[in-house]
Formats: structure tokens, C-alpha cells, sequence
């Protein structure tokens, strides 16, 4: 039983300070920054293609178009 105890035990201690080690890395690596933009991304995605600018500038023409008074007389 105590033999195993030499073994097991600084096993085990290494064990741990190597995990100390990478978790130490990751906080100072940034890796915990922003936990919430992951699952965002998949809410906020743009399913919809965006309009080209020729298309977008032929729906501002008609909607100006649309806009714009008569110029018509009332009496």
C-alpha cells in the first residue's frame, strides 16, 4: 500500500500543476474573454443576402419617385 502511495502521489501532484499551468495560460491567453459571442453569432446571423448597390440604388430612385408631391394646382 505505501509503495503505491510513492507512486501515486507525485503522479498525481504533476497532474495538477500541469493542469494549473494550462489553466493559468488560458486565462491570460484571452480564451474566457467573450463567452457570449459564440452562441450570438448562431442568433444574430444574416440569413438574408445583403442587396447589391445597383439594386439598392433602383429602390431608392422608385422610392423617391414615390415621395416626391404633385405639382399639381389646387383650387
Amino acid at each position: 500500500m505505501a509503495s503505491s502511495l510513492f507512486l501515486l502521489l507525485p503522479i498525481s501532484l504533476v497532474f495538477v500543476i500541469v493542469i494549473g499551468v494550462f489553466f493559468w495560460w488560458a486565462i491570460f491567453a484571452g480564451q474566457f474573454d467573450d463567452s457570449q459571442a459564440g452562441g450570438d453569432s448562431i442568433l444574430l446571423d444574416n440569413d438574408t443576402p445583403e442587396a447589391s448597390s445597383s439594386e439598392r440604388a433602383d429602390a431608392n430612385q422608385k422610392e423617391g419617385e414615390s415621395r416626391q408631391p404633385a405639382t399639381g394646382h389646387s383650387a
